[in-house]
């Protein structure tokens, strides 16, 4: 399965170095520019960390269309704990800019990720309750949302704390984020792909 998937990439990446081949969309995202000394996982908009054992994905919600306006910085976190005893109150995550502004998340969660809607279903808005520590299991989620815009250029950093293993609470880890330009492929125009040799063998005579 994984072969084949890595194939048809392989395909379209070289079909869309063909002009008119594929039509594109030019989008910008936030996500971790880097992780701090120490740290395991990788960087990105779907970034991959992990702390004592508990793995944590941050996907960054904030993607938009060259052009278009940037929503505020908002992300998804799904925990995978290695063990029973790990938990996490989503209020001590504080986005930081590099004015010394601070913002605390609105909250929805705990819920539980699903592979399906690709989503974090289940979860409630938790912004107006009490500060708590949620217990976590395979798949636990929560998403953050930050009255912040990131912003090309922009120097933000997330401390996400709240993160504990029975009574012990973890150190915060203080991650750098920053906004990327990509392209997106919408559609592939496989006649153009399959006329191209022709193309170019006629265009060889």
């Amino acid at each position: 399965m994984l072969t084949r998937k890595l194939i048809r990439l392989a395909i379209l990446s070289g079909a869309c170095l063909l002009p008119a081949a594929c039509a594109t969309t030019s989008y910008s995202r936030s996500g971790v520019a880097a992780l701090p000394p120490g740290v395991k996982g990788k960087a990105g908009a779907n970034a991959k960390v992990e702390i004592e054992g508990l793995k944590i994905r941050l996907e960054s919600l904030d993607y938009a269309k060259r052009e278009a306006t940037i929503p505020s910085f908002a992300l998804r976190l799904v925990f995978d704990p290695r063990e029973l005893g790990y938990s996490f109150d989503p209020e001590q995550a504080v986005l930081r800019a590099a004015d010394g502004a601070s913002f605390r998340p609105r909250v929805v969660g705990a819920g539980y990720f699903a592979t399906g809607p690709w989503a974090c279903t289940g979860g409630i808005d938790a912004s107006d309750s009490a500060s708590r520590y949620h217990l976590l299991a395979p798949g636990s989620c929560f998403e953050l949302a930050f009255d912040a815009t990131l912003v090309s250029g922009a120097r933000f950093e997330l401390d996400l704390g709240g993160l504990a293993r029975g009574r012990k609470r973890l150190e915060p880890v203080r991650l750098s984020l920053a906004r990327r330009e990509g392209r997106s492929i919408d559609r592939v125009y496989w006649l153009e792909v399959l006329l191209a040799p022709l193309a170019l063998y006629g265009g060889g005579m």
